[in-house]
């Protein structure tokens, strides 16, 4: 099967993992410094392992796209990310501004809330929930489309792209953790994504790409540990980028087992982002009440499982990981001519 027609569920395994790692670091109580490490490594790295693939299956789309219907690209986007990411946004300003309400939490929602902090929930993602992933994603998405719109020659090279995704992701990760800066992060992950991309498919490298991907696969789990052990350091953000790389190359096949699976985490991968920080905040309530003192290793790992299993559950119960109000849509993660899509009769 070429790369023009296989389908990416090596992705699939890769963001439903993504999701999973992301709800460890929002557990919302006390654990011992050795979680907290784990915990940073899921946020950081799942969130550039997210925006790389983003960034992969995006150039996939340009590349099959003509001139006149790339900017489509764009209102695609929009339609499956800024309905459910303003819905669930207003969601998080009524439903935890009442747990802070009804059971008195010390500096949590209300005490934040505000006329210039309801703006920057509603147009950037309120930090408190952590919902700054998906406008950051949008923007950097629809900048790309632009620029590569505009780029001509060896400027839209691939190598191009994957040198300069990895410096820009590089120097956002080192500037900061405000708003532009995840703008800055995002973006060059993003350009990761699509320069890899344009690389793995080109045919007159296909027997390189086939070893390289053999070494990625092996090399992954020493670049899992470097990760880990390098948060908080001045090397952590290097460790990402090698790491995602080595994701990215490794799953970029589509020969893995449990297809049906991995869709599935995939779906409900977005809905598990949104969904999670409500159940762990509300979890986190219940555990200081009776459990002031920091978690240990096994409780919160028993936690961590709690929430995920939980916003899975939810996500699953819709049967959409939208939460959509007009009919479900499921797109695969394929790459081609057109887009299969799979409608959800009622």
């Amino acid at each position: 099967m070429s790369m023009d027609a296989q389908r990416y569920n090596g992705f699939d395994w890769l963001r439903g993992v993504a999701a999973l790692f992301i709800v460890a670091v929002h557990l919302s109580v006390g654990t011992t410094p050795s979680w907290s490490r784990i915990s940073v490594f899921g946020s950081q790295t799942s969130i550039a392992v997210f925006a790389a693939i983003s960034g992969f299956l995006l150039a996939i789309l340009i590349d099959r796209s003509h001139s006149g219907s790339v900017w489509s690209l764009v209102a695609h986007r929009a339609k499956r990310l800024l309905p459910p990411y303003l819905k669930w946004t207003a969601f998080y300003l009524i439903a935890l501004s009442l747990l802070d309400w009804r059971f008195g939490v010390p500096h949590g929602y209300l005490a934040n809330f505000s006329p210039r902090f309801l703006a920057t929930a509603v147009l950037r993602g309120a930090a408190e929930v952590h919902l700054w992933f998906v406008p950051s994603l949008f923007i950097a998405s629809v900048s790309l489309v632009a620029v590569d719109a505009v780029l001509r020659g060896p400027l839209r090279g691939a190598w191009v792209y994957l040198v300069c995704g990895a410096a820009i992701g590089l120097a956002g990760g080192y500037a900061g953790t405000n708003f532009a800066s995840h703008d800055v992060r995002l973006f060059g992950w993003v350009m990761l994504g699509m320069g890899l991309s344009r690389i793995v498919r080109r045919q007159d490298l296909s027997d390189a790409i086939r070893r390289t991907r053999m070494f990625a696969a092996w090399a992954a789990l020493p670049a899992l540990a470097a990760c880990i052990f390098a948060k908080g350091t001045v090397l952590w953000n290097v460790a990402d980028l090698v790491f995602t790389l080595l994701l990215l190359l490794a799953f970029s096949g589509s020969t893995f087992p449990g297809s049906r699976i991995a869709a599935f985490l995939s779906r409900t991968s977005l809905t598990v982002y949104f969904f999670h920080v409500f159940v762990s905040r509300a979890l986190s309530i219940v555990i200081r009440s009776r459990h002031p003192e920091p978690l240990d290793m096994a409780e919160a790992v028993c936690l961590w499982g709690l929430v995920w299993l939980t916003a899975l559950a939810f996500a699953a119960l819709c049967d959409c990981p939208l939460l959509a109000w007009r009919k479900p849509t499921r797109e695969a993660n394929v790459s081609g001519d057109k887009t299969e899509k799979f409608r959800e009769e009622k």
